[in-house]
């Protein structure tokens, strides 16, 4: 019997563990966007869980520019929430509105204007709304 009761504990300790871990995961979501502009650009809008919202460059065709990543929120008033500068490259990512609460947004992508095209892919990524 004083051999049974730590492994009942430590099994159950275990087995908590695993449910706390699994109810504190959001699911995420993703969209991937083609992005083709000389100035700005909007992304469609997207509907969050809360918490922030990033933006990965997959591929683009100028990967030593800097490129700006501005988050907007569009339900209500349109909000800008924050903006990032990364360079156009595969890889490069922003993070922008850390602790933000669920809502619609999308993402406005810039650079100088100096008549090149920014083109390219990139992936959006935030905690899928419930």
């Amino acid at each position: 019997m004083k051999r049974r009761l730590p492994r009942a504990s430590v099994a159950l300790s275990c087995a908590c563990a695993l449910v706390v871990m699994q109810a504190a995961q959001a699911e995420a979501a993703s969209r991937t966007v083609n992005f083709n502009y000389s100035h700005l650009w909007l992304t469609p809008e997207f509907k969050t869980g809360g918490g922030a919202v990033h933006f990965t460059v997959k591929n683009c065709n100028y990967p030593k520019r800097d490129m700006t990543v501005l988050l907007r929120a569009t339900g209500g008033i349109n909000t800008d929430i924050g903006t990032e500068t990364i360079k156009c490259r595969a890889g490069a990512r922003a993070t922008i509105g850390k602790g933000l609460k669920p809502g619609t947004f999308e993402l406005e992508l810039g650079k100088l204007d100096d008549g090149k095209r920014f083109k390219g892919t990139g992936t959006i990524s935030f905690a899928a709304p419930k």
